[in-house]
């Protein structure tokens, strides 16, 4: 089956089958997660994930994030 088939059926599913599925997919990524990354390898998840969000990694100022804002409040108003 395809993820897209996947995707379509899983709606139709009762609500205890999609919790197995859920708990299902929960054990398989806890299960590569632990694989994958070594025990002794200990970061948090926001310097994983800290490219994702700031990928030129320039630290940005308070006045850099107001301004970022008034920008996305006046883009989102005009």
């Amino acid at each position: 089956m395809t993820l897209q088939e996947m995707l379509i059926e899983i709606p139709k599913l009762t609500m205890q089958e999609q919790l197995l599925l859920l708990e299902s997919l929960s054990h398989a990524l806890n299960t590569n997660t632990s694989q994958s990354a070594p025990i002794t390898q200990q970061s948090s998840l926001v310097e994983k994930l800290y490219g994702a969000f700031n990928p030129t990694k320039v630290i940005l100022t308070d006045e850099d994030v107001d301004r970022m804002r008034f920008e996305a409040i006046m883009e989102k108003h005009s």
